[in-house]
């Protein structure tokens, strides 16, 4: 068996590149020997006998690999000094003494580097860990980084996150599935490249690493490219299951995808190169796209429609589209692109849900009047009691207070089941033939007595003393009494409130106007809108929920009716509406009018956020 000095002296006439190290406690390293063919590897970096501190000698990235614990360790590594990946393999001779072998270079032929230059495409070679061996160039040209700083370092090392994964992520794909390789198109940076990746390995088919190349197909997406209809175009957009068209500015079609044509039934050879009309688009489609399309064109702005259509099995289709203007290298408008997609799915699922809310809180409003009602009924009671008792007037005034409150509650209950009714759809609209000149009259005298209590004069006048037509006498009922609590809450001292009705043949004219404090200019188109409460607090404090003239608009609009106000502050204000006079089937006008108890329990519940004390 040989001794350390015989193994020694053995091995240096070994044609494998190697240093013999005696490294003390500080890091400091001793050239003990090294072969020839270390010689020639580095030159005179190292020299026989000399004495290095580990930052300063040449190859140190081998000798930071020395672990004084553990007796051998095979590692590859990059050697800056020679740009170069190397496989070391360190063994441990005595306490402080290291023998290390150069193994094996990783490096690539001469004339694929050479062949790959010629071409103008990229190569590069990359450890099982995803470092760069080798590359001929940088693909970003210098953006981030150079072709000598990226070897010996990863993508996430020298890229943004997001360019590291489009870079990396084929290798990390035939590494982690163990695929021989992987070929495919990908994009950066305005230019297509076809990339081919391979994994690399050793004889125990061990992977060491990859191998890939790329080239340059596309230099620039431009218009004039798009317009031919290229290939790659075609085989991108016919496997996008949205529907894409591209036009040019005189609304020819320069391409399509394969959907698109489908769901015109059609082929993209019918289409290209033709206009909607020459493919019998219906008329006033191609008058909507045109208007559409042009002024896309000259806004250089997007355009995002929703559109319906009704499919040969019935079923309403629901689509989405975007259309966009195209630009040419010099920022000119050369067309349109568009790509609509089949939304159907999510627009039923959206309707599912908004009917389910509305539903839910249509019950849960309902739910309300149960606690309501029995708060009534104890008032009643209570009333009942009061008089057999003759309690005194303090005991009365705080009935009186439980029972306006209550009302006002109500009202808000009232208010907001309608208007979740009216949401989803489901509010009953019950038309009855009345004298509308009768049903309105009597609902102004009803209110008389609380416009006095405000000091507020309300006149009633009518060009006809009696109208059948046909309404809702309960939906009416709340339009009157809504604008007309409006009208007192908001007057001035000593107000006038004039409800004046002129009827023809066609419309019942309402008109009901106040000398009150008015709505500002800028906040007429928002008295209509739900939950939008619109306060003038320096002159009127105003309390609710800002859903009554929403209800109130609404309510109307069952009746086929208009609605519209006009204001001037600190002048007043005029709603004027607008129902169209028709008449139920049966020729039958109703006797079923609103008792006199009725009209008091709705005024009661309308104008219960004005007065301090109710009837």
């Amino acid at each position: 068996m040989l001794n350390k000095e015989e193994y020694l002296k053995m091995i240096s006439y070994i044609p494998i590149p190697y240093v013999y190290i005696e490294m003390d406690e500080i890091n400091k390293i001793k050239v003990v020997d090294i072969n020839k063919r270390f010689n020639e590897l580095i030159g005179d970096k190292i020299i026989k006998g000399n004495i290095y501190s580990i930052d300063n000698i040449g190859y140190k990235e081998a000798f930071l690999e020395i672990d004084r614990h553990i007796e051998d360790k095979i590692k590859k590594i990059y050697i800056k000094d020679i740009k170069s990946f190397y496989e070391i393999e360190i063994i441990k001779i005595s306490e402080n003494r290291y023998l290390i072998w150069f193994k094996r270079k990783i490096d690539i032929d001469k004339n694929i580097k050479e062949l790959m230059n010629a071409l103008g495409g990229v190569i590069w070679l990359k450890d099982r860990d995803g470092r760069y061996v080798y590359t001929n160039k940088e693909i970003t040209e210098g953006k981030y980084t150079t072709t000598e700083n990226m070897i010996g370092k990863t993508d996430e090392e020298i890229y943004p996150e997001e360019v590291a994964k489009l870079f990396s992520k084929g290798e990390e794909y035939i590494i982690k599935q163990s695929k021989e390789s992987k070929y495919g198109l990908f994009s950066y940076d305005g230019k297509f490249y076809n990339g081919f990746i391979k994994l690399i390995k050793n004889e125990n088919k061990e992977i060491l690493g990859t191998i890939g190349i790329c080239l340059e197909v596309i230099e620039n997406i431009e218009y004039n490219n798009q317009l031919s209809a290229i290939k790659m175009l075609n085989l991108i957009s016919d496997n996008i299951p949205d529907s894409i068209f591209l036009k040019d500015k005189h609304g020819v079609f320069r391409h399509c995808n394969k959907v698109f044509a489908e769901n015109r039934n059609m082929t993209k050879e019918d289409i290209i190169g033709k206009t909607e009309k020459d493919i019998n688009t219906p008329h006033d489609k191609i008058k909507k796209y045109e208007i559409e399309e042009k002024n896309i064109m000259k806004t250089k702005s997007k355009l995002i429609s929703n559109n319906s259509s009704i499919s040969d099995d019935g079923r309403v289709r629901y689509f989405e589209t975007v259309k966009v203007p195209m630009l040419d290298s010099n920022k000119v408008v050369s067309g349109v692109l568009g790509i609509s997609r089949d939304i159907s799915h999510r627009k039923e699922a959206e309707l599912e849900f908004e009917s389910l809310r509305m539903e839910f809180f249509a019950n849960l409003s309902h739910e309300f009047k149960t606690p309501l009602n029995l708060i009534f009924s104890s008032i009643q009671l209570m009333e009942a009691i009061t008089k057999r008792n003759n309690h005194d007037e303090e005991y009365k005034k705080y009935t009186n207070i439980i029972r306006q409150n209550s009302y006002r509650l109500l009202k808000m209950v009232n208010n907001l089941i309608d208007s979740t009714r009216l949401n989803a759809g489901c509010l009953e609209y019950n038309p009855q033939n009345y004298n509308i000149v009768e049903f309105i009259e009597n609902i102004c005298d009803s209110v008389q007595s609380y416009a006095k209590e405000e000091g507020i004069k309300l006149i009633f006048d009518t060009n006809v003393e009696e109208k059948i037509m046909a309404f809702d006498l309960e939906k009416m009922d709340r339009i009157i009494l809504n604008l007309l609590s409006n009208a007192i809450k908001y007057n001035t001292e000593n107000g006038i409130i004039y409800v004046k009705l002129d009827i023809d043949d066609k419309n019942l004219n309402m008109s009901i106007k106040d000398s009150g404090i008015g709505i500002p200019k800028d906040k007429l188109e928002e008295v209509f809108t739900l939950f939008k409460q619109v306060n003038n607090r320096i002159t009127k404090p105003s309390e609710g929920s800002g859903i009554g003239l929403s209800i109130v608009k609404s309510l109307v609009d069952l009746h086929g009716g208009t609605i519209k106000v006009d204001s001037e502050e600190k002048v007043g204000s005029e709603f004027k509406i607008v129902i169209p006079i028709r008449l139920c089937e049966e020729n039958y006008v109703s006797q079923n009018a609103f008792k006199y108890n009725k009209y008091v329990e709705n005024i009661d519940i309308e104008f219960s956020d004005i007065y301090t004390s109710v009837r």
